[in-house]
């Protein structure tokens, strides 16, 4: 049943993570979750995501910052990033244009 593609998420908040990974789950994806940059890089390093699921509003870094690094780093920069949030969709399309996230 699993389509064998595998999907970081990044959000500080616990329930957040749980319902996204309950989600991505039941639709075939292998999930990892992180709630800070730390527990993030070392998800990165040793998960190798086919997609990145991130949420904008961090306390140790903002989303679009971290998608910008992504962008910029040769191991990570063809994997695509999605940058979420509470903001309004206006806000957010900016961001994720300018962070150059994938959508």
């Amino acid at each position: 049943m699993g389509n064998g593609k595998r999907v970081l998420l990044l959000d500080d908040s616990e329930i957040s993570l749980e319902m996204g990974r309950f989600v991505l789950e039941a639709r075939g994806y292998e999930v990892a979750t992180a709630t800070n940059l730390q527990e993030f890089q070392r998800r990165l390093e040793h998960f190798r995501p086919d997609l990145l699921l991130t949420d904008h509003v961090m306390p140790d870094i903002s989303g679009a910052e971290l998608v910008a690094r992504l962008k910029r780093d040769l191991e990570t920069e063809r994997i695509p990033v999605i940058l979420f949030s509470s903001k309004s969709e206006d806000e957010l399309r900016r961001l994720a244009t300018e962070s150059g996230a994938d959508g």
